[in-house]
């Protein structure tokens, strides 16, 4: 099996656009196009599954698209067709009209040959299409002359029937779905399982299987692409673990998968708790944090970062309170299953139907923690929280710029800022400042310099909060822990059971709405002594190892 990469899958998808490009400017008399294009890239992807190295792609695609061409035109105007109810060759027919009353036959045969799972799509390419005799198939592949003969005759059989019944297309295959992914723990060294999902193509394979295990040609009939492309996607995906297999080669979605519109829960229910505990929550937490507002480090920031600062705090304290008041079962996991690459994770998927926008406003994701470290002794020199929400976009906007970041590419960015002694790995994100100041994370001082427009306290400063936050945290769940409860109680999923850790899944997106609206409804109360404007105060917090 081909071992599709992203650089490998980019580089074929480049080579399939030569192709076309050359076809059209070379073969404007040829008809079928997309035979010869697709037939040229199907050699190239056999003699790279074969371990071949090509050393001149682009010279070897366009030889055997000259070559594809000329066969099909013996095919067409010589003495030889194909016989679609069993894929034989005949000889002898030389009439053009009846060639042409074949040609959507032709195409439909080819379509269904690359519907075939490999086992028996590789020996009808390698029959049919490289004549190669039924000894040699069985020599290279190791199989007996019988398995050949009883694969050919499966393919046979299941091509006649595919092009007797009506397209089995879905709408998912022209109207495709997204997929957003959210994990629970600590993402892979390649950043899996997020790094996994590519395409809406990896996307719709999650939902289709996720109800139930699916073969590989239900799937391809589905999306309406060829098994040959789905196969290795499938693959991936397997060896990243957020899909299964069967003995049987059925595949199955591992990960928990919720439409966008279930993923909030019951919304009036937790506006009408957050607005009934709002004071309470501010006094318990302004009643802890006032002393240290009179800090140096604090009294420094502008009013945005303090409340920033403050927002930030309430935020992570109302995620514990959520979390501690889960019902047990949802919780009775020794620990996160290790994956591939040195990841551990749980992972949720969010279902978008195809046009669909995140316009919610209680969407929002994180926060986002990462850390830079540099030397032997582990320790950190900075460490960011990155959350969106309606308060300002974070990470979901910075996938939008025209330089794509990884997210500790930022953060050493945004410290770079700061007295840590740190500098960004890469000296063209500073070209991306505009776009940091449309995002509120930067501003410009009375000079018109730069300056980063977000909290930032020194760990040392930080060990003074974390008792405080403790305290703010035990008070509150006190207060909130039963009617949490119950909100986590009256939202009830079904999951299937070859989710990884089904049973922690149970009531998920019973809450999904709360934490946000605990914050919005203690800013419209303006019970903070810090203005807030929604939209234009992103809640990021940085940590940093003051060099002085």
């Amino acid at each position: 099996m081909i071992d599709f990469d992203r650089d490998f899958e980019e580089e074929c998808s480049k080579y399939l656009s030569y192709l076309y490009v050359t076809a059209e400017n070379k073969y404007r008399d040829c008809d079928d196009i997309d035979v010869i294009v697709q037939e040229s890239m199907l050699v190239y992807l056999m003699k790279i599954k074969r371990g071949e190295i090509i050393e001149h792609p682009k010279a070897f695609l366009s030889s055997v698209l000259y070559k594809k061409r000329n066969d099909l035109l013996r095919e067409k105007y010589r003495n030889k067709i194909v016989s679609y109810d069993a894929l034989e060759s005949i000889a002898g027919e030389d009439d053009n009209s009846y060639i042409e009353s074949q040609s959507d036959e032709y195409i439909a045969v080819r379509r269904e040959i690359g519907r075939l799972i490999n086992i028996y799509r590789e020996v009808t390419v390698r029959y049919y299409v490289y004549n190669e005799s039924v000894e040699q198939i069985a020599d290279e592949l190791c199989i007996s002359k019988g398995t050949v003969m009883s694969r050919l005759s499966s393919a046979r059989n299941q091509i006649k029937e595919g092009i007797k019944r009506m397209e089995k297309y879905s709408r998912i295959s022209y109207e495709p779905k997204e997929v957003s992914l959210g994990i629970w723990g600590s993402s892979g060294f390649g950043n899996e399982p997020f790094s996994l999902i590519h395409s809406q193509i990896e996307s719709n394979i999650l939902i289709l299987a996720y109800e139930k295990p699916i073969s590989i040609s239900e799937l391809a009939d589905t999306i309406g692409m060829p098994c040959a492309y789905i196969e290795p996607i499938v693959e991936m995906l397997v060896d990243g673990e957020l899909v299964g297999k069967t003995k049987g080669g059925l595949v199955y979605t591992r990960c928990f998968m919720q439409k966008y519109e279930d993923s909030f829960g019951d919304i009036l229910a937790q506006e009408t708790l957050a607005d009934k505990y709002a004071e309470k929550i501010w006094e318990i937490v302004w009643g802890n944090i006032e002393p240290l507002t009179k800090r140096e480090v604090f009294i420094q920031m502008s009013e945005k970062q303090k409340a920033t600062m403050v927002l930030f705090i309430i935020k992570q304290i109302i995620s514990e309170c959520i979390l501690s008041s889960r019902p047990k079962e949802d919780c009775d996991i020794v620990e996160l299953p290790e994956r591939p690459n040195g990841g551990k994770w749980l992972a949720t998927g969010t279902i978008f139907n195809h046009g669909q926008n995140r316009d919610g406003k209680y969407d929002s994701s994180g926060p986002v923690n990462v850390n830079y470290r540099v030397g032997d002794d582990g320790k950190n020199i900075c460490q960011l929280f990155d959350f969106q929400s309606v308060f300002g976009d974070t990470h979901w906007a910075y996938v939008k710029f025209k330089y794509k970041f990884s997210l500790q590419s930022i953060l050493r960015f945004y410290a770079s800022f700061l007295p840590c002694n740190v500098k960004p790995d890469n000296v063209l994100i500073y070209d991306m400042i505009p776009e940091f100041e449309k995002l509120h994370i930067f501003s410009r001082d009375e000079d018109g310099r730069a300056v980063l427009d977000i909290p930032a306290m020194p760990f040392d400063e930080v060990k003074l909060w974390n008792p405080v936050y403790t305290a703010i945290e035990k008070e509150c769940k006190a207060l909130l822990s039963d009617e949490l409860k119950e909100l986590w109680l009256s939202h009830i999923n079904h999951v299937p059971k070859h989710v990884d850790n089904a049973e922690h899944y149970r009531h998920t997106g019973a809450l999904g709405a709360y934490t946000v609206a605990q914050l919005i409804s203690i800013v419209n109360k303006k019970l903070m002594p810090y203005p807030v404007e929604i939209g234009k105060t992103p809640i990021i917090y940085i940590a940093y190892q003051n060099k002085e």
